[in-house]
This record gives structure tokens, C-alpha cells and sequence, in this order.
């Protein structure tokens, strides 16, 4: 027979996850290539029509690790001065069969300031399974009694069901931009308990970023462009920053980031806010087709036995007819 500690420890930090939310929305390294997940504001920020696709495995050497997948579509309407997209969010954590999916469909507005600076207002309305497997849990009382067949815990829901709301703002011109959104504006229930309470927490998130040549030549004929960004998110007791910036030289990227808080928060003494160090690579194909991959190196107490996190993304555009437009597009962050 298999040991069941280890299964009994991943089973109830699942559970502390699901009743009493203390854990936080799934985070991506590559966040401007999942830019509605983002901010709903950068719905359809691209004068063309976009997909998105994200993978990403965190932790893979600790037990099955967790795993987040994301597939979006959105579109820019000139005339409308608008962006509209779908996008469906699904994450597994853990082996306890803890996981949720999410469809969505974002609205953004875009306000032009003049012809260099523009403000974008984003919503997004969510529908969200999440979904427990009771029959994967063993709890501490089941192998005090020789391995019980049931638990004197509580009994679960298999799985429950709710609406969820966000909204987020953008400033931008060619060069910098910065933006807010906030998640789960409406506190949806999610306790998996018919008698439990365990609202889902507001996520704030805040990023800014800059981006300029590195060729000497004009911003809008460089060739090689640098961009420094920084990524601010928040909930409940939980926040972190990703720091750190990347290189276009044609059609290839690459950069790096630093993840963490150390000089401004400690959660306990002598336990720094390190998270992890990211590398990333890319190639954009001639055909507007984006792959970027990325390696989070831990770097907190966890070390490298978690086995760090593998991210991939893959960004395709594709150019609109008939486009009638007062200004020429000012360009907005993404990868």
C-alpha cells in the first residue's frame, strides 16, 4: 500500500484552499500574453484579431504540481471605438482533484486623449465551476481508525457554481503605459460546504511599463526595443511583485524577472519574500505567430526541489479589412 501521509497533507492544504480561501487566482509570468486575464481594459487592444493560448505547470516536483490553461479570442471594432472577447480559464491544483474552469466575455471602451494618449475602461462577466473529488480524500481520522473507509469530517459538494464580475482602467501612449483592475468585485461564494462561507477575495492587480529603442534609431523604426514592466497584484493577506524587463531585436525575444517582495514584507521572521527568478526566449514567425517560453527558477525556501514552473505561450494576429480609423493606433503592452 502507497504511504498516505504525504496524500493526507496535500488533501487538507486542498481543502483549507477551497473553505476558507487563503490561497491566491492563479498567476501567469507571461501576463501580458494573457492581456484580458490581465486587465479586461486590454480587450482588443491590437488593430487586428487575436488568440491566445497559455500553459503553465508550477511546482511540478512537488506531487502533481499545478497546472493552469488559457485560451482567448477578442477583437477591435474601430468604429466602435471597442474590444470584445471570450476567453476560458481552467487550473488543477494539487491531487485532490481541486480545480475550477471560468468562461468569460470582456468589453473594453477606449477613449482617445489626442492622437498620443489614450484611456481604456475594460469589463469582464464570468461563469465558474469548481469541482472537488471527494473520493481522492483521506483525512487523519480514516487512518487513525485502521484505514476507514469513510471520514467523520463533514461531508462536501462536489462541485458549485457562480457568477463572478471585474473591471479594470488603462492610460497609455506609444511608449508607457500603466493600468488597475480589480477581480471578483462581486465576492462570489465558492465554500464547497451547503452550510459553509467562504467569499472568493477581491484581486487587485496593477502594472505599469516603458518601453523604448535600443538601436538609436526613431521608436516607431527600431528595430531592437527594450521594455521595463512592473506587475503589482493583491489579495486578502497575499501580494507580490514581478520586476524586470525583455528585449525585441527582430523577430526574437528574450528577458528576465524577478518575483518577490524581499525588502518590504517578511510573512514571518526569517522568511523573506522570495519567490523566483524567470528567464523567457521567443520567435515571432512571419506569420504573426508568437512563442515565448518561460523557466520560473525558485528561489524562496522551497528551492529547486519544487521543480520551478514551465510557462508557454502562443499569440497569433491577424490583419482586418475595411479598416476606418480617426488615429493611428497607439500600441499597447503585450508580448
Amino acid at each position: 500500500m502507497k504511504p498516505r501521509t504525504p496524500r493526507i497533507l496535500s488533501v487538507l492544504s486542498a481543502t483549507a484552499v477551497a473553505l476558507h480561501s487563503l490561497a491566491q487566482d492563479p498567476q501567469l509570468t507571461q501576463f501580458y500574453a494573457a492581456p484580458m486575464y490581465l486587465n479586461p481594459a486590454l480587450t482588443g487592444n491590437t488593430d487586428q484579431d487575436r488568440i491566445a493560448l497559455n500553459y503553465r505547470l508550477q511546482w511540478p516536483g512537488i506531487g502533481p504540481g499545478y497546472r493552469t490553461y488559457a485560451a482567448a479570442y477578442d477583437h477591435h471594432s474601430a468604429n466602435l471605438s471597442s474590444g470584445f472577447g471570450g476567453m476560458v480559464l481552467h487550473d488543477r491544483a494539487g491531487s485532490a482533484g481541486l480545480a475550477f474552469t471560468q468562461a468569460s466575455f470582456c468589453y473594453s471602451y477606449e477613449a482617445r486623449i489626442n492622437r498620443k494618449r489614450a484611456i481604456r475602461a475594460g469589463l469582464k462577466a464570468g461563469y465558474t465551476t469548481r469541482t472537488f473529488n471527494w473520493g481522492d480524500v483521506v483525512f487523519a481520522d480514516q487512518i487513525i481508525r485502521e484505514n476507514a473507509t469513510t471520514s467523520v469530517e463533514q461531508a462536501m459538494m462536489q462541485s458549485i457554481s457562480y457568477f463572478d464580475f471585474s473591471g479594470g482602467l488603462m492610460y497609455y501612449t506609444e511608449q508607457f503605459w500603466g493600468g488597475i483592475s480589480v477581480n471578483h468585485l462581486n465576492r462570489p461564494q465558492q465554500s464547497l460546504y451547503l452550510s459553509g462561507d467562504a467569499r472568493l477575495p477581491i484581486r487587485t492587480s496593477i502594472d505599469a511599463g516603458y518601453k523604448f529603442p535600443l538601436d538609436g534609431k526613431p521608436f516607431r523604426h527600431s528595430e531592437t526595443m527594450m521594455t521595463l514592466a512592473a506587475h503589482y497584484k493583491a489579495q486578502q493577506k497575499w501580494d507580490q511583485l514581478d520586476l524586470g524587463g525583455y528585449v525585441d531585436y527582430k523577430d526574437v525575444i528574450f528577458g528576465m524577472w524577478y518575483r518577490g517582495l524581499p525588502a518590504l514584507k517578511a510573512y514571518q521572521p526569517g522568511y523573506s519574500n522570495d519567490d523566483a527568478l524567470t528567464l523567457m526566449a521567443g520567435y515571432s514567425t512571419p506569420y504573426r505567430l508568437r512563442m515565448v517560453y518561460s523557466y520560473d527558477i525558485t528561489i524562496s525556501k522551497l528551492t529547486a526541489k519544487s521543480g520551478g514552473a514551465h510557462e508557454i505561450s502562443l499569440v497569433y494576429e491577424w490583419a482586418q479589412t475595411g479598416k476606418n480609423r480617426k488615429y493611428r493606433s497607439v500600441p499597447c503592452p503585450k508580448f
